[in-house]
């Protein structure tokens, strides 16, 4: 069963759900999206994103951040010591909050798969967490990145398993007493990995997390063990990180 499956199913009994695309979930889940206290998803997302930092070197490189949203990770990036940092996201209130966080750096509307602010080969390396499922066109969004990416450029993403979200698992949030259910669009792990080839970006690293005892205390603060149990070993969430070759 997916991740969380029971706990849905009783809020679904008592709440009206529906689905919608991620910029206008984003602009709704803005004002509450840091604070998230009992959310192992981002817990494990952080652990994972962490892990793949430690293999590699961004010291004093120009990094993008894509699908920033409210800077989660901003603090992790800059103890890397890196040379700058800008960022681009597709919700305006996503962006508005990251804004406010750090109002001196550089952040940008992402929308139609450019990044319009940069040129040609300009970036040592491009981050995105938890991104990946939600850009329906992917091709354009990579030929955009491998444009602005210089040779032997970085790429470090993480992103909800296809697994998980080919057995139903899904992104969701309470807002106004309604749970919103935000689109995905389900990129197996040969397409990455055969979109990458095209790109040549060679693959340097892989990891893949499950729900397992790390997030035990999640389920069990929120009484529902039952679940946890339903979902544990399930994959949940994959890293990579490829390098892109000349």
């Amino acid at each position: 069963m997916p991740l969380l499956t029971n706990l849905k199913k009783r809020l679904i009994r008592r709440f009206r759900t529906r689905e919608i695309i991620p910029v206008k979930a984003y602009n709704k889940w803005a004002s509450t999206y840091d604070a998230q206290p009992d959310n192992p998803i981002l817990f494990l997302d952080n652990l994972l994103f962490k892990e793949l930092l430690t293999k590699t070197d961004l010291k004093d490189k120009r990094v993008v951040d894509i699908g920033c949203g409210t800077g989660r990770y901003w603090e992790e990036l800059s103890r890397q010591n890196i040379a700058q940092l800008i960022g681009y996201e597709a919700s305006p209130e996503m962006l508005n909050k990251i804004r406010q966080k750090y109002p001196t750096a550089k952040t940008y509307l992402h929308s139609d798969n450019t990044l319009k602010e940069l040129n040609d080969a300009s970036c040592d390396a491009l981050v995105s967490t938890l991104v990946i499922a939600h850009i329906s066109n992917l091709p354009a969004e990579w030929r955009e990145w491998n444009r602005v990416l210089k040779n032997h450029g970085e790429i470090i993403l993480t992103d909800f398993h296809p697994v998980a979200l080919q057995r139903g698992a899904n992104r969701s949030f309470m807002h106004n007493g309604q749970l919103i259910y935000i689109k995905n669009y389900i990129h197996t792990l040969d397409k990455v990995r055969s979109l990458a080839a095209k790109m040549n970006w060679k693959e340097v690293d892989f990891i893949e997390y499950r729900i397992d005892q790390r997030v035990r205390h999640f389920f069990e603060r929120l009484n529902v063990m039952e679940a946890y149990k339903d979902s544990y070993d399930q994959l949940v969430l994959y890293g990579i990180h490829f390098r892109k070759e000349k």
